[in-house]
């Protein structure tokens, strides 16, 4: 992976990333995912058999209003809706997304300005690159 990457514009989000976690849901082959990025934290749920990375692997996600590249053997790819956007009270403030990816959620925590980068119900891209 390159040097600190975070890019952020209308309609795309792009962050690296630390896998921090990796546990098991009340859901039976549902996993629980946290990520610790440069510019964001992010938390997903998934099916065990979907999941592209191990827990301290480093990684790097994109959510996108276009399709993104990805290598169809090795990434993981979905798409979605985003269904909230929320301003978070803290010091500093922060902003927060979440994406429904056909029921499975994706929340994106970060104090940079994620919120004008997307619209509620946008369709949008999850992709999680292969570590």
């Amino acid at each position: 992976m390159s040097v600190l990457r975070v890019e952020l514009r209308e309609g795309l989000l792009r962050d690296e990333c630390t896998v921090t976690s990796i546990r098991k849901s009340l859901i039976p082959g549902i996993v629980i995912v946290s990520l610790d990025c440069q510019g964001s934290k992010v938390e997903f749920d998934v099916l065990k058999e979907l999941l592209v990375v191990s827990e301290g692997s480093k990684t790097e996600y994109t959510l996108s209003r276009e399709k993104p590249e990805y290598d169809e053997k090795k990434d993981f790819v979905a798409w979605g809706y985003v269904i909230s956007k929320k301003n978070v009270e803290a010091t500093p403030p922060k902003q927060k997304l979440i994406v429904s990816l056909w029921g499975y959620m994706v929340m994106i925590e970060s104090s940079e300005n994620i919120n004008s980068c997307f619209n509620l119900m946008d369709k949008v891209y999850f992709k999680l690159k292969h570590s």
